[in-house]
């Protein structure tokens, strides 16, 4: 598994020089974003270039994924740690309810019915 991962990764840096190198002139154009908002303002950036606008989002995607999988891997650890406390506490009464005597009380006869 760990050579297809790593097989994947050089693929996928193969693929991005070769993206990267062949598109040079349009990422390299300058980009300025504006955003209207009505009856307020204007707001504008300086302007930038398109590639470092692609790596930008690239990368916050990236940790918004991150933080999405991380907290969903810490809700995960804590209900495995409920489960296992809970399993151990059932399985201490199941070893207890095992080990316990088995009082019988006088057997069930015919005489015992009420009519």
């Amino acid at each position: 598994m760990r050579f297809i991962k790593v097989l994947f990764l050089l693929a996928l840096f193969v693929f991005s020089i070769l993206f990267f190198s062949q598109n040079n002139d349009t990422l390299l154009q300058a980009l300025t974003l504006k955003l209207e908002i009505p009856y307020a303002m204007t707001l504008h950036s300086i302007p930038l270039p398109f590639g470092v606008l692609i790596l930008a989002a690239f990368v916050a995607g990236s940790i918004l994924t991150m933080f999405y999988f991380g907290v969903d891997k810490v809700r995960s650890a804590a209900r495995l740690k409920e489960c296992k406390t809970r399993m151990a506490s059932l399985e201490q009464e199941l070893n207890y309810l095992r080990n316990m005597p088995i009082n019988e009380s006088q057997p069930y006869t015919a005489d015992d019915k009420t009519e």
